[in-house]
């Protein structure tokens, strides 16, 4: 037992070792990184932002006729959509295996009901701008984690038929604060190729003030998830 005890300790303290002393050779290299990938939207809190998922909940128009009557649209599916990033990283060499810098992402999600299609429509968009620290734990291991924190701004849209029989739109915008969390991996072409393919899942937890009529200041909070591939130079 004694034996198997040191054994374990030894273990452990060489895999601390390795990671406190890690150098990764990709963590030396500026990286600037463009990349695109799949997002969905996930609503917490706030009043009319959860009134409105509700509505679509229920199948139920965002409208609402002069008699209180909504017309049933269907059901909505889990807005889902797009997002585009960039970034920029650059080694810090009193750190061993550690970037920092900035990244820009947009979430572009939305939904449309199963009825009426294009009459209707949510779309639930939010950009985020933020200073992150991105981390490569292991020497010969390529993962890396990502942690952000900065600046979100959401622009909301309601599309509807109103009472005239046309299109109309309401928009709801607000901006806050966000702390993003992600892990990856890095591919390398080739030993002696600068440019990195990364693949990674990032969640995004935000929360805005938004300015809402006979509200006043909504305060939302709201998810994202995305699965991103980039290319880093």
């Amino acid at each position: 037992m004694r034996k198997l005890i040191l054994t374990l300790s030894i273990s452990v303290t060489c895999l601390i070792s390795q990671i406190v002393i890690a150098q990764n050779p990709i963590s030396q290299n500026i990286q600037t990184e463009f990349g695109i990938g799949f997002a969905t939207s996930i609503l917490h809190s706030g009043k009319e932002l959860m009134r409105s998922q509700q509505l679509r909940e229920q199948g139920l128009s965002y409208f609402q006729s002069s008699a209180g009557i909504r017309k049933n649209v269907g059901s909505y599916g889990t807005p889902i959509g797009w997002v585009l990033t960039t970034a920029y990283y650059r080694p810090i060499k009193k750190v061993k295996g550690l970037l920092l810098g900035t990244a820009l992402r947009a979430s572009l999600t939305g939904s449309q009901p199963s009825s009426d299609g294009y009459e209707e429509g949510y779309y639930f968009n939010f950009i985020t701008v933020t200073g992150g620290a991105k981390y490569y734990p292991f020497t010969k291991n390529n993962l890396f984690l990502l942690s952000e924190f900065g600046m979100t701004s959401v622009l909301t849209k309601n599309r509807f038929i109103n009472s005239e029989g046309t299109q109309n739109y309401f928009h709801q915008f607000g901006v806050g604060t966000n702390v993003s969390v992600a892990i990856g991996y890095s591919l390398t072409p080739s030993k002696n190729s600068e440019k990195l393919f990364d693949i990674k899942a990032v969640y995004q937890l935000n929360n805005a003030r938004v300015e809402v009529d006979d509200i006043g200041n909504d305060l939302w909070q709201f998810s994202g998830l995305n699965l991103i591939a980039s290319i880093n130079f």
